[in-house]
């Protein structure tokens, strides 16, 4: 990996201007020493803002990227030790979790910025630490973005359900962080055709077993490329219905693919 970007944690954010090249994955490290009695975990490392030519491609925070690299491809680096030291690592792919072929390219034409912010991670938890930015350089082309977003879904209510739809095109997966403590049963829709109609706690259960986790990950991923196809994501509309059995704020998110064929055509020479 190649390092670009190293910012002192107590600063609490950090922006980075991303440099010209092509990289299979980027990865964020956080390192240091908590102040005394306190114990650093994956939410107090705030949020990630991946922008390109004014577009967001990614924007979630880094607790939801850690759960997903869990799922995909095991174990990264957490840990953290009270009153010492910490490490976490958070891994951002270029390509769909199943497609290492797709790269970043980031053109010397384009304005991209990495912008991360982290308020917790402020003198009174932190005594010493740094987050840096790696990424690993690679030769290939750019067919699409990974695009990695959030949309909240919020319910006031002691019970009811909340049913809206997600604009974007061609999402390809959702994932609930901690669903079971906020919903029963769901439903998702994607062109019309339900997708996913049943019990979060039989859900779970599924995704657990198809993502190979060796315990109980609170992270439900409902997936719509079953055969690892990248055409299974095209898709206009995506509509879900959450039946909850409590209030609070449930976290979605979700990839969606933008096919870009002029970047493809381009980044062949970049």
């Amino acid at each position: 990996m190649k390092q670009l970007w190293s910012e002192t944690l107590t600063n609490l954010s950090t922006t980075y201007n991303v440099e010209s090249g092509k990289f299979r994955f980027i990865v964020l490290r956080f390192d240091g020493v908590a102040q005394s009695g306190i114990t650093i975990a994956l939410t107090d490392l705030g949020t990630v803002r991946l922008n390109n030519n004014g577009n967001d491609k990614v924007n979630l925070d880094c607790e939801a990227l850690s759960e997903m690299a869990d799922n995909y491809g095991g174990y990264v680096e957490a840990s953290s030790v009270a009153g010492g030291a910490f490490a976490f690592s958070i891994f951002i792919p270029a390509g769909y979790w199943f497609d290492p072929k797709n790269v970043f390219w980031f053109g010397h034409d384009d304005e991209a910025y990495m912008q991360l912010q982290f308020p917790n991670l402020n003198g009174t938890n932190v005594a010493s630490g740094n987050v840096t930015i790696y990424g690993k350089p690679g030769t290939g082309v750019q067919s699409y973005w990974h695009k990695l977003l959030s949309k909240q879904v919020v319910n006031s209510a002691s019970n009811g359900t909340v049913t809206d739809k997600i604009v974007e095109k061609n999402i390809i997966s959702v994932y609930l962080k901690d669903p079971a403590s906020l919903i029963g049963n769901f439903i998702l829709t994607r062109d019309g055709k339900v997708e996913v109609n049943g019990s979060i706690a039989a859900e779970l259960a599924l995704s657990n077993w198809q993502h190979q986790v060796e315990s109980a990950n609170p992270l439900y991923i409902a997936e719509f490329a079953d055969n690892q196809k990248l055409a299974d994501a095209l898709s206009n509309s995506f509509q879900y219905q959450y039946d909850f059995i409590a209030s609070g704020n449930l976290a979605q998110y979700y990839s969606s693919i933008e096919f870009t064929p002029d970047r493809q055509k381009a980044s062949l020479g970049g």
